[in-house]
C-alpha cells in the first residue's frame, strides 16, 4: 500500500471480531477498537493506518479499502471523511457503518465486489479527535478542537457561560419571565415557546438563555461570553479562508491546524481521488461547491455535473441538494475555507458536504432547503408537528420538560428544552442505523461515476523477419472525464493518459514506447437532448484513442502494455511474441 508520509501502518491487536453496535456512538477507544478489529479480520481488503496525532495524542485514523489485484494506488479513489465539527459525531458512524459494509460485503454482494475490485476507498471516520471526546464524555458542545480560540485566556471575559448547573448531564436553555421578553408560551402546547407578536400585551414573557453561569457580571444586562474553544477546522483551509473578524473560527492562517493539515497533506499525496463526501450535521441536505462565488460562474458543464451526481444523493437519501452559495448560505453569510470547496476549487474533485439528519425531515415536514423566509405562523406550525413526532417516536423524551430552578445567581428560573446532542444535531441512537445505510448508497453511486481506464481489442500481426505490429485501443468507460471537471482541466491537476510498452527482447521501431494521449471524456460530456423526432449531442472530445506499434524483437518476447492516469488508474495486459 502507498501511504502518506505522515501515515504509520498499525497492526490490528490480536485481530479478534468485535460485534459492532450502529445504534450507539463511539468514543476515541471504541472507535479504535472497532477499525482494529475490522482490520484484522479482513486483512486482503482494508489496512487501517494513522495520518498522525491530535494535540491530544489521539490517532487520526485512515482506513484504506480495495479489493486484491492492484495496489490502493492504482486504482481511481474515493474519499469519505466525517467529524470536522466536534458534535458531528452521526459522520464517524455513517463512516465507520460504510467500512464494515464493503468488508463484510465482498464476495458477497455482486456490486460490493466490482466496485471495491475497481476502486479504492479512503476513509477518515473522525478527524476532530479531541473534540468529539469532549463532546461525547461532557456535558460541553463545541466546534471543532478542545483548545482555547481566539481568546488565549477565556476564563476573564465577563458575561454568561455555559455550564450544566442542575449535574443532570445536558446544558439546556434556562427561560426566565422578563416584562421585556420576547417569547411566550404556545397555547398549542405549552412546552412551545413561540415569539411575541409586536403587539402583545399582558401576557407572562421570557427571555431565553443558554444553561450556565454568569462570571463577573454588572448586575444589568445578561451578555453571553463567546465561545471558549470558537475554533472552526472546516473554515481553516486555504480557498475563500478570511481572518476572524471576517469568518469566525478561521484560525490565525490556512491551514494552521494539525487537524486540517494532515488532511490536506494526505489528499495532496494521493492524487488518485477523484470524489469526496464530508460528513456534518444536521439539516438534511446535499451541499456542492461553489462556496464563495455563485454557481453562474462555474466552468461550462462542472455545475450541471455537480447537480446530476448530486440527485444520485437525492435518490438514496431523500436530501435535496442545493449549492453551498445561494442554496445554504448567501453572499452576507458565505462560509469560506471550507473543506469541498477546497478540493473542487483547487484540485478539480467533485465534492458534497451531506448534512446528516433533520429532526424536521423525520417529523414529517418538507425539506427546508434552498433556504427561504417563513412566517411566524408557518415557523409554530412546523414545531407542532415537531413536538408531535417527538410524543410518537420518542415519547417525549426528546425534550426536557420545562423545571423550576432556583439559580445561585438569578434566582427563580426554569430549565429545560430539546436534547441538544442526539435528538437535535444528531440521531437518537435507535434512528442512527438508518442515516447510515442510506448515505453509505450514495458514496457507492457517486464513487461509480470515476474515470476508469480500459484496454481494449489488443491485437498482434506478424509482419515476417521478425516485426510485429502492436494495436490496442485505450478507453475511458467512466462517467467522469480523466480530468474530473473542468475546474480541474483549467488548473491542470490531473495528469493525462500514458500509454507504455514496457518488456526486454524487443525495440521499438514505429511509435513511441512512451504515448502521451492526453485527456479521455467521459459520458458526463454526452449532454444529449433526446425528443420524439430527433437527438441532438454537442460535439465533445474522444473517449478512447487507437494505438499502433512496431516493434522488432529477435525471438520470444512478452511485451507489457500499460496505460495509467492520475485520476482513472492503472492497466495493463501483457502479448507474447
Amino acid at each position: 500500500m502507498e501511504e502518506h508520509q505522515a501515515a504509520q501502518r498499525i497492526s490490528p491487536e490480536g485481530g479478534a471480531a468485535l460485534e459492532l453496535s450502529f445504534n450507539r456512538y463511539y468514543d476515541y477507544e471504541e472507535l479504535t477498537a472497532a477499525l482494529r478489529s475490522l482490520a484484522g479480520t479482513h486483512p486482503e481488503l482494508g489496512t487501517l493506518s494513522s495520518l498522525g496525532q491530535s494535540p491530544e495524542g489521539r490517532e487520526t485514523w485512515l482506513f484504506t479499502i480495495t479489493g486484491p489485484g492492484r495496489p490502493p494506488s492504482a486504482k481511481p479513489a474515493y474519499c469519505i471523511d466525517a467529524n470536522h465539527h466536534a458534535g458531528e459525531v452521526t459522520g464517524s458512524m455513517v463512516t465507520l457503518y460504510t467500512i464494515w459494509f464493503l468488508l463484510t460485503n465482498y464476495g458477497k454482494d455482486e456490486a460490493i465486489t466490482r466496485l471495491l475490485d475497481g476502486t479504492t476507498f479512503y476513509c477518515i471516520p473522525r478527524l476532530a479527535m479531541d473534540g468529539a471526546e469532549a463532546y461525547l464524555k461532557t456535558p460541553e458542545t463545541l466546534r471543532s478542537a478542545p483548545r482555547y480560540y481566539p481568546d488565549p485566556q477565556p476564563e476573564h471575559l465577563p458575561g454568561l457561560y455555559p455550564y450544566d448547573v442542575d449535574g443532570n448531564g445536558h446544558i439546556l436553555l434556562m427561560r426566565v419571565p422578563d416584562p421585556t421578553g420576547e417569547w411566550k408560551v404556545s397555547a398549542r402546547d405549552k412546552r412551545m415557546l413561540v415569539r411575541r407578536a409586536p403587539d402583545d400585551d399582558g401576557d407572562t414573557y421570557y427571555r431565553i438563555w443558554v444553561e450556565g453561569m454568569l462570571r463577573d457580571g454588572d448586575g444589568g444586562e445578561i451578555r453571553p461570553v463567546p465561545p471558549k474553544w470558537g475554533l472552526d477546522l472546516n473554515r481553516n483551509y486555504p480557498v475563500g479562508w478570511r481572518p476572524e473578524h471576517r469568518q469566525r473560527g478561521a484560525g490565525p492562517y490556512p491551514l494552521s491546524e494539525p487537524e486540517t493539515r494532515m488532511l490536506a497533506d494526505f489528499i495532496l499525496a494521493h492524487p488518485n481521488i477523484g470524489g469526496s463526501v464530508t460528513y456534518h450535521t444536521s439539516g438534511g441536505v446535499i451541499l456542492h461547491p461553489p462556496g464563495t462565488r455563485e454557481p453562474s460562474d462555474l466552468p461550462e458543464g462542472d455545475l450541471q455535473l455537480l447537480k446530476t451526481i448530486g440527485q444520485l444523493g437525492t435518490e438514496a437519501t431523500g436530501y435535496p441538494c442545493v449549492p453551498i452559495l445561494g442554496g445554504f448560505t448567501d453572499k452576507e453569510n458565505m462560509a469560506t475555507g471550507a473543506f469541498d470547496d477546497w478540493l473542487y476549487e483547487h484540485l478539480g474533485i467533485p465534492s458534497y458536504t451531506v448534512e446528516l439528519w433533520a429532526i424536521s425531515q423525520r417529523a414529517g415536514l418538507p425539506s427546508m432547503w434552498p433556504r427561504r423566509q417563513r412566517s411566524a405562523q408557518e415557523q409554530e406550525d412546523d414545531l407542532f408537528r415537531i413536538f408531535q413526532w417527538n410524543d410518537w417516536e420518542l415519547a417525549g423524551q426528546g425534550f426536557w420538560p420545562w423545571t423550576p430552578f432556583q439559580h445561585p445567581q438569578l434566582g427563580k428560573v426554569e430549565l429545560g428544552g430539546w436534547l441538544p446532542k442526539f435528538v437535535v444535531q444528531n440521531p437518537p441512537p435507535h434512528l442512527l442505523p438508518a442515516e447510515c445505510h442510506k448515505n453509505m448508497v450514495f458514496t457507492f453511486r457517486h464513487a461509480r461515476t470515476l474515470p476508469r481506464l480500459i484496454l481494449d481489442e489488443t491485437r498482434v500481426q506478424d509482419l515476417g523477419d521478425g516485426a510485429y505490429k502492436i494495436e490496442t485501443t485505450v478507453a475511458n468507460h467512466g462517467y467522469l472525464a480523466t480530468y474530473l471537471t473542468r475546474q480541474g482541466l483549467d488548473r491542470n491537476k490531473a495528469r493525462p493518459v500514458v500509454v507504455e510498452l514496457l518488456g526486454e527482447g524487443f525495440e521499438v521501431v514505429s511509435g513511441k514506447p512512451r504515448v502521451e494521449c492526453g485527456h479521455l471524456e467521459g459520458r458526463s460530456a454526452r449532454r444529449g437532448t433526446f425528443a420524439l423526432a430527433y437527438y441532438f449531442s454537442p460535439p465533445s472530445e474522444p473517449s478512447q484513442k487507437r494505438l499502433t506499434w512496431v516493434i522488432k524483437a529477435k525471438g520470444a518476447a512478452r511485451v507489457h502494455i500499460k496505460a495509467s492516469s492520475d485520476k482513472a488508474g492503472e492497466v495493463s495486459t501483457e502479448v507474447t511474441i
